[in-house]
């Protein structure tokens, strides 16, 4: 049988890619345990690009793709690499277990059927927050609110770049409701 390597599905954020690119993949995998714990980006070559049914030799920012490397399929089970960044080798935004962010806080949140709009709080320390940037999800404890400033503590690590956008939602009950934005600074 042909070696298949792992396929790696997702949106082009941005740039090009073509086969035969190196890149590397963030936050990659976790390597070590507890607070030893490091992320390794994964390092892999494109071996082809499939977009819409077709093979293709190139996949351009905004096409959802999947890309084939030669890397072990066990590494690009979707759960390992669900909101992960593809970037050419050498161009990978950061890699932050925490972030500094902008808070652009919504005056209520979007409420449910028939519930009154609830005001939205500003944010407290130690208050836990999901957020999402570009793909990825991270759970983050809220550290060092200064006015519309605050320090997030993730648990999974995210791969951004300053200025990037993050929208921020709070658990009520037992739903995450969208409370805002942020920008990274």
């Amino acid at each position: 049988g042909k070696m298949r390597g792992g396929v790696i599905g997702g949106s082009i954020v941005e740039g090009t890619f073509s086969i035969g690119d190196e890149v590397q993949i963030a936050p990659g995998r976790r390597i070590g345990e507890g607070n030893k714990a490091v992320w390794q980006p994964i390092e892999a070559t494109i071996s082809s690009i499939q977009g819409g049914g077709l093979n293709l030799d190139t996949a351009h920012a905004g096409g959802l793709v999947g890309i084939a490397t030669k890397l072990d399929p066990s590494t690009t089970t979707a759960d390992n690499l669900s909101g992960q960044v593809i970037a050419l080798r050498g161009e990978l935004p950061g890699i932050h277990d925490s972030i500094r962010v902008e808070v652009d806080l919504m005056d209520t949140m979007v409420a449910g059927d028939g519930e009154a709009p609830e005001p939205v709080h500003r944010l407290r320390n130690n208050e836990m927050l999901m957020l999402n940037v570009a793909t990825a999800t991270s759970v983050g404890v809220v550290k060092n609110v200064e006015k519309n400033k605050a320090t997030l503590q993730l648990r999974l690590p995210i791969c951004a770049d300053e200025g990037q956008r993050v929208s921020i939602s709070r658990r009520t009950g037992s739903r995450w409701r969208l409370i805002g934005h942020a920008t990274i600074v």
